[in-house]
């Protein structure tokens, strides 16, 4: 067969036709997805706060709650008392935490004690408020609830992570108020400083965080249920509080805000003095800890010349307040607490 000269080149613009309309093609699907995409975006968030808004209304009617609000210069802070006792067992909670958190504690520890939790400005059923986030606010704005409702002290402090921070400074600026803390794996000021694995996964949470407001507002942390494992182990009613606010828009934007506040809220901690010979007791999870955790805990108690520390074999950071085998233990721990404030 005899083959043309000019074959070649109508092969060639033959073929390079193809690929042109094949990326032509192309161009104008993507292009049509992202009309779509583009299209349906604003549709899709918007379903997204709709359900959120709803979600919340519902959420606020059918989570009464369960103490009182007290006002604070126009910022109400949710309590709740329990129990009877010459001292008064004051729970702190952690980053993100709230009231809820403390559903197996509060009660047990009632049997032998008066016992207060309450939420911090903007968690849980507290209102939000504007100030800046420190330790020193947070101080000042619990005794002011605690005297406002005839809590006398002695107070035993005890603080879950971020919270044993906050009960820190408590006791540096109302040290004749305390009788006694418990530390519950607390955090160290500093063990972003010098554990590298800590300050990894610290930044990466806080990363998030950052975020994480906006999620809510979507729906996206509602829907997929993401704080939830914070939740896991707790009575049923306390569970469902703490997801429902774990998906709120105010609840989170105060995390974050508290997390933003980090590293002010650990120097004021490192401006504290030791607490002398008060009953202290260190209570450190052992399971998923990061390197240089263990060493820290064992520092911690040496905060004052009277102290134990004690480990809770199979708990992790949440489950040791969050399951009931551990959280028995954490009662214990502060039930020694009480006993030796209230010998001295």
């Amino acid at each position: 067969m005899q083959i043309d000269a000019t074959t070649p080149v109508l092969a060639y613009e033959a073929d390079h036709l193809y690929n042109y309309r094949v990326r032509h093609d192309f161009s104008l699907e993507a292009n049509r997805k992202l009309r779509f995409l583009a299209a349906i975006l604003p549709c899709v968030t918007g379903i997204g706060c709709m359900y959120q808004a709803a979600a919340t209304i519902l959420d606020r009617r059918y989570h009464i709650p369960p103490g009182r609000l007290v006002d604070i210069d126009g910022c109400r802070l949710h309590m709740q008392v329990e129990g009877r006792g010459e001292s008064s067992v004051i729970l702190e909670s952690g980053l993100g935490g709230m009231s809820s958190a403390w559903g197996w504690i509060q009660p047990e520890t009632a049997k032998f004690s008066r016992v207060v939790s309450y939420d911090r400005a903007g968690l849980g059923w507290s209102g939000p408020d504007t100030a800046p986030k420190t330790a020193a606010l947070a101080a000042l704005r619990l005794r002011s609830i605690l005297q406002l409702s005839h809590i006398d002290p002695p107070y035993i402090l005890v603080g879950h992570s971020m919270g044993g921070l906050f009960i820190r400074v408590f006791a540096d600026l109302y040290r004749d108020e305390v009788a006694g803390m418990v530390l519950l794996d607390a955090v160290h000021p500093d063990q972003h400083l010098r554990s590298a694995a800590i300050n990894t996964h610290m930044r990466s949470g806080f990363r998030f965080l950052k975020t994480a407001p906006l999620l809510a507002q979507f729906g996206y942390i509602r829907l997929t249920k993401l704080f939830n494992a914070w939740t896991e182990g707790l009575p049923a009613r306390q569970a469902a509080e703490s997801e429902a606010f774990l998906s709120a828009y105010q609840h989170l934007k105060t995390t974050r805000d508290e997390s933003l506040a980090w590293d002010t809220i650990c120097a004021e901690v490192r401006d504290t003095r030791g607490i002398g010979d008060i009953p202290l007791t260190v209570v450190t999870a052992c399971r998923a800890v990061l390197p240089g955790h263990p060493e820290m805990q064992r520092e911690l108690a040496t905060l004052s010349s009277n102290s134990k520390h004690f480990v809770v074999k199979d708990a992790d950071h949440v489950s040791l307040v969050s399951r009931r085998e551990f959280a028995l233990q954490v009662v214990e721990a502060i039930r020694q607490v009480v006993a030796r404030a209230e010998r001295r």
